[in-house]
């Protein structure tokens, strides 16, 4: 178990026998989450290319995860912005950073960036919003 209880998540969960089980990592000094993964062909859109929505999802969970460590509070997607650099490929490690924008009782603000060989691939923001029935 870890600190969220059971965790099915697709992306990060350990539970969840289907996931991705990427672990992020919180880096202080920056200020933000990293995480590297390599993506197999049961995920692929092309042939040889990472389906564009996996790519949403892992920006979308680093956005999350630079939240939670910034402030621990329970949120939610509420808007996902994605912008499609260059095609990922199959088997080639993902670079994926998170980083915390703004945040305050009412909201928060995220991006992130996938990067593959040290070429950026996909960025995106989003707005997070709190999430207490979580928590019911």
């Amino acid at each position: 178990m870890d600190e969220w209880g059971e965790n099915g998540c697709f992306v990060c969960g350990e539970q969840n026998d289907r996931g991705m089980h990427v672990h992020f990592t919180y880096v202080p000094e920056n200020r933000h989450v990293r995480a590297e993964t390599r993506v197999g062909e049961a995920w692929q859109g092309f042939k040889g290319i990472v389906h564009g929505g996996i790519l949403a999802g892992l920006l979308d969970d680093a956005m999350w995860h630079a939240l939670w460590h910034e402030t621990h509070v329970m949120t939610m997607t509420a808007d996902l912005r994605v912008r499609y650099h260059k095609p990922a490929r199959i088997g080639i490690p993902l670079t994926i950073v998170g980083t915390l924008r703004e945040a305050n009782r009412r909201m928060a603000k995220a991006e992130a960036r996938i990067e593959q060989q040290n070429i950026t691939v996909a960025t995106s923001e989003a707005v997070f919003l709190p999430a207490r029935e979580l928590h019911e």
